[in-house]
């Protein structure tokens, strides 16, 4: 039976949290980096809203964008016609390129302490916020190795290419502690600017 304890606790009252304004340049240059990879570089760039391209493709390392380029940039991937399983594994690989700069934390924080997942997510504020201004992040135990993570304030959400993004970016952040991880949706939690995922590992 899920236990449903509050393991990262929000840090607005619901309702409260203010919508996100900006965005890491870092993430969405990983992004762009994966795309390229998999050749669809210059259609991505064709795709990109013209108000937002050269902010964008010019944007220099942890750099804070307008939220606005950023739902442009996820738009833009968006229309680019990739299944969900296929951004699942880009946000993977985004996640993993950023591992350094912003899931470092999470490795130097589990030295001492045990591997286990659990040291992830309950650094997910930490990584929200070098991510993200605005917006909240929560993190609830619903089973021994099993969490839902939920997140208010965020824009983004409707776009089903950066949830399925982000969903990647976790589990490449999760499967640092783990043998396999396992990111899902929770359909019935999305809304115009909320979402969450369930977490499961072996």
């Amino acid at each position: 039976m899920p236990i449903d304890e509050i393991f990262v606790p929000f840090q607005y009252a619901r309702g409260a949290a203010p919508r996100v304004s900006h965005i890491r340049s870092t993430l969405i240059a990983s992004s762009i980096r994966s795309i390229e990879v998999r050749g669809k570089g210059a259609d991505y760039a064709a795709r990109l809203d013209p108000q937002y391209r050269e902010t964008v493709l010019s944007s220099i390392a942890a750099e804070w964008l307008t939220i606005e380029a950023g739902i442009a940039h996820y738009t833009a991937c968006d229309a680019l016609g990739f299944s969900v399983a296929e951004a699942v594994q880009i946000g993977t690989d985004v996640g993993g390129r950023i591992q350094g700069t912003f899931l470092g934390t999470m490795v130097r924080a589990a030295k001492g302490v045990g591997v286990t997942p659990w040291v992830a997510l309950g650094n997910s504020r930490k990584l929200y916020d070098r991510l993200f201004q605005g917006g909240d992040i929560g993190v609830v135990k619903i089973g021994p190795k099993e969490a839902r993570v939920e997140i208010v304030g965020q824009p983004l959400c409707p776009n089903v290419y950066w949830r399925a993004g982000f969903r990647g970016v976790y589990q490449a952040a999760l499967g640092l502690f783990c043998t396999k991880a396992y990111v899902t949706d929770v359909p019935r939690a999305l809304t115009a600017t909320s979402m969450a995922m369930r977490a499961a590992w072996a």
